[in-house]
């Protein structure tokens, strides 16, 4: 921080090389993330203490460090870790650990690894279980756009992640995904509400939300419609 602070004193100055993303708020968690990456380094277990922002209080994890994740959007930062308690992988966010305790050795580290790699194709942002409980969540959206809006099919050809994009004709294109936590794609989806024709989700009840969002949307601009098709 104090080194970003002299750079941004020091006026203009030429450099090969510059950040895209620059997210300086990760430094605090410099000390957390050396300690992860000397476990996975060594395949070691760890014990994580983790603080509860909503609830208060610390809550007690032992777990084997994967990987961790950063988000290019807002520079947050994940722990990929799996719970030998649940038997699943969990994302922790690091701003959140408050400790980590170097354990033994684990012996499953590179099947657990390779477990992981095995679900990215499916893993969105970090969720790794929705909120129906079902192993694949499916969501797909038509959005329609004009003769000179090409950029529309190219925007979702960029950003689909681990989704596919199909071209239905010359002004329609469709999303689809199979994803663990289909509600990590919210946000997004929002982005192409305008354009939206069509959407539906495997989870009945996350999807009568986001038409619940359209409907007073509508309400609080004072438009007709909204119902969601």
């Amino acid at each position: 921080m104090v080194g970003s602070y002299l750079l941004d004193k020091a006026g203009a100055h030429e450099e090969n090389f510059a950040f895209k993303h620059h997210y300086i708020t990760g430094a605090m968690d410099s000390e957390i993330l050396c300690l992860l990456f000397t476990a996975m380094r060594e395949k070691r277990m760890i014990t994580l203490e983790t603080a509860n922002r909503r609830k208060g209080g610390i809550a007690e994890s032992r777990v084997v460090p994967l990987r961790v994740m950063i988000s290019v959007q807002g520079g947050r930062q994940y722990l990929m870790a799996y719970l030998p308690r649940f038997k699943r992988i969990e994302p922790f966010r690091t701003d959140h650990i408050v400790s980590v305790r170097l354990e033994e050795e684990c012996p499953r580290f590179e099947e657990l690894r390779e477990k992981l790699k095995g679900m990215q194709p499916h893993i969105w942002g970090v969720s790794t279980q929705g909120r129906s409980r079902q192993r694949m969540e499916h969501v797909e959206f038509t959005v329609r756009y004009g003769e000179d809006e090409g950029h529309i099919h190219r925007r979702l050809e960029r950003e689909k992640r681990c989704g596919t994009v199909e071209r239905l004709d010359q002004n329609s294109s469709r999303f689809s995904a199979d994803v663990f936590d289909a509600s990590e794609l919210i946000p997004w989806i929002r982005t192409f509400l305008c354009r939206i024709t069509e959407i539906r989700f495997s989870d009945p009840k996350l999807e009568a939300q986001f038409k619940e969002y359209i409907r007073e949307m509508y309400a609080l601009y004072g438009l007709e419609g909204g119902e969601g098709q």
